[in-house]
């Protein structure tokens, strides 16, 4: 697919007018003989098409490593203006530097530039990095805001990278707690400046949440819904139950639309390691006793099964594909505003 792959990059001390200088020479740079006709800045402007702005925080020299190769993957789906925050706020001694750099590919034929700014920080000014991003966005383009790893809540720069975001795209498999979850639900319900809210485990749930509600578009099961009388997660042995808890969660602000109260218990499972392995909604009514199963079976499988009055309606199974960073970032991109049904799910967790 790639026929033409080029990539310029320099290293500047600090000075916004300056980056943003580096920037348009880096791009320039990339069309031959770097000539400044008027065609030629015609055709680099075309070829940016940059759609939106995307800020990632990392906090070591391996993450950036890693979430580069993740933007890497994207700059042809998802080219953007790209800011890496490498902020490490531990160092003592006291650093600021930039380095610019740009890459141009040709994909089926078409020539696409993207454009990315790391920003490395010591100390103090770690937590002020966001007053240099804002002028570096382009104006008019969404601005998402991507945390890998658990943010440090407490830090100005995360409130301030968020006053700055239409979307905070997180994971909260990576270590969220109680009071992590409801900060995410304060970012997205603040009256000014609110973002939107991505969840790598949201979308890892996806599997689990479409056959649990296909449960009910079966013949005879609708019933069922209006009678549930709880639900158990199990998920691993590390201790991990973000993703437990969204989907918990998830059922129970659904319900809760519906004017019932579902109780949610979430159980230890020994025989797994990590993240969700068992969901089971229990509901009784005139026909009997009923119980609604997904289990994550070896091999990356979920099979779902149903008992009425012990009689077995439906045992089925399906692949579950596990996705990678790039993927999921990806998914996340692509979103449109708040996902209610996430802040719901979110909002009911924490209940």
């Amino acid at each position: 697919m790639s026929g033409e792959h080029g990539e310029l990059s320099t290293r500047t001390f600090v000075d916004v007018h300056a980056i943003q200088d580096e920037l348009e020479q880096v791009r320039w740079g990339l069309h031959e003989n770097g000539e400044f006709s008027e065609a030629a800045e015609h055709a680099a402007a075309e070829a940016r098409a940059s759609v939106l702005n995307l800020i990632a925080v990392v906090g070591s020299e391996r993450q950036l490593t890693e979430v580069s190769h993740v933007l890497d993957a994207l700059s042809v789906t998802n080219p953007s203006r790209t800011l890496i925050l490498l902020a490490q706020h531990d160092r003592s001694a006291a650093k600021l530097e930039a380095e610019v750099s740009a890459q141009t590919r040709t994909e089926s034929g078409h020539r696409v530039t993207t454009e990315r700014v790391l920003l490395h920080a010591h100390g103090e000014v770690a937590a002020h990095l966001a007053s240099l991003v804002d002028p570096l966005l382009i104006p008019d383009l969404p601005v998402v805001l991507w945390w890998p790893g658990r943010p440090d809540f407490d830090n100005p720069l995360f409130d301030d990278l968020c006053q700055l975001a239409d979307r905070l795209v997180v994971d909260t498999d990576e270590g969220f707690e109680t009071p992590d979850l409801q900060r995410l639900l304060e970012v997205a319900r603040r009256e000014h400046a609110g973002a939107s809210i991505g969840d790598f485990n949201w979308a890892r749930l996806i599997p689990w949440r479409h056959l649990a509600a296909q449960f009910f578009d079966m013949p005879g099961m609708l019933v069922h819904l209006a009678q549930i009388q709880g639900v158990a997660v199990y998920h691993g042995r590390d201790g991990s139950t973000a993703q437990a808890r969204l989907l918990g969660g998830w059922i129970r602000g659904r319900m809760t639309t519906l004017g019932m109260e579902v109780p949610v218990e979430l159980r230890l499972d020994d025989a797994h390691e990590h993240g969700v392995c068992r969901f089971l909604i229990y509901s009784r009514g005139q026909d009997g006793q009923a119980r609604f199963s997904i289990s994550h079976q070896p091999g990356g499988r979920l099979s779902a099964e149903v008992r009425v009055d012990e009689q077995d309606f439906v045992d089925r199974t399906v692949r579950l594909a596990r996705r990678s960073a790039e993927e999921l970032l990806a998914i996340e991109l692509t979103l449109p505003g708040h996902d209610l049904l996430f802040e719901e799910a979110l909002a009911a967790s924490l209940r």
